[in-house]
């Protein structure tokens, strides 16, 4: 486990971190106008000569040589250039020709969603007014709202936290050949330091799953017995479909949060997901553009028609304005 020296030695530093990449020289550049200022610099490329960790309350970084940074003394960040640095190959003799044809039409339709967005014409589903929705955030602003399990990010030799934990993926990336890192319980001394890791202590007394769907100002709410699945993640190996998910009435205080959170991230559409023991929810995460069919396949909860009752009003108002 990291823990930070720098700030108890020396209350007073001020610190700016540079987000950028061992070869920019245009960071080298930067920095030659700001002698004055203590800089640490993370080098993408060079990951693996990093540990870190990020939790619900502060980031620590250690670079190569010793030196530390942590959130405390951090009063700058800049981001530069956060590259691996390039391979020529040819497509599709080295690399992936699939990966790239899909990063490029992704690309195009991102963009096509943004100018969309910039003539009020997307329906629904908006990327967050307050930029990048990433897990770091989001736990973040969930803890004003709701329990959170304790978790970490982090690449060092041991596992900041200790006993059972959950693994998951930072982000939507596969490891190759279409394939994802399933959510999965496991011992935190199984897990390898080669490798970067988000994980959650294990909350092995949840008895449900439960998801909530946000559409504009309407809730849908529905939960899953754990015992109905194998394994941690409700998506494997069994289909969504087949599971016996039903509608859940969330409690007062509970509705209130879920309004308060979608009103804090900037979102008019989500599905939120959430274990339930004994005492409640536990929040996991958001998907700002969920699945949601599955939860109402015979459209009889008014879920599949609020969402197109939604799109259905950007519609007419852009066609009346025309």
């Amino acid at each position: 486990m990291l823990r930070s020296s720098t700030s108890p030695n020396n209350p007073h530093l001020s610190m700016l971190l540079v987000l950028t990449h061992s070869q920019d020289v245009t960071t080298d550049a930067v920095l030659n106008f700001l002698p004055d200022l203590e800089v640490f610099r993370f080098n993408i490329d060079l990951w693996k000569d990093y540990d870190w960790q990020v939790n619900q309350d502060t980031f620590i970084l250690r670079d190569p040589i010793g030196r530390e940074c942590s959130d405390e003394i951090t009063h700058a960040v800049y981001l530069r250039k956060l590259l691996f640095q390039p391979v020529l190959i040819d497509v599709p003799a080295g690399g992936s020709e699939e990966a790239w044809t899909r990063g490029e039409v992704e690309a195009l339709w991102l963009g096509l969603r943004d100018l969309a967005m910039e003539t009020q014409r997307l329906a629904l589903v908006h990327p967050s007014p307050y930029g990048r929705w990433n897990k770091i955030r989001q736990m973040r602003v969930a803890s004003k709202f709701f329990r959170v399990p304790e978790w970490s990010a982090y690449h060092a030799k041991d596992c900041p936290l200790a006993g059972p934990v959950v693994v998951k993926s930072f982000n939507q990336n596969n490891t190759g050949n279409g394939g994802i890192l399933a959510v999965r319980e496991v011992n935190h001394r199984q897990l390898s330091p080669d490798y970067p890791w988000f994980v959650q202590k294990s909350l092995a007394n949840s008895t449900h799953d439960v998801t909530v769907a946000c559409v504009g100002e309407k809730i849908f709410a529905y939960q899953l017995p754990r015992d109905s699945f194998e394994g941690e993640d409700c998506r494997f190996p069994s289909a969504l479909q087949s599971l016996p998910w039903q509608r859940f009435e969330l409690s007062r205080d509970e509705e209130k949060a879920v309004r308060d959170f979608m009103r804090a991230t900037g979102f008019t559409f989500g599905r939120l997901d959430f274990l339930k023991d004994k005492e409640g929810l536990w929040f996991l995460e958001i998907n700002p553009n969920g699945q949601f069919a599955w939860l109402d396949p015979e459209c009889k909860d008014g879920l599949i028609e609020a969402v197109a009752e939604e799109i259905r009003i950007v519609h007419t108002r852009n066609q009346t304005d025309r």
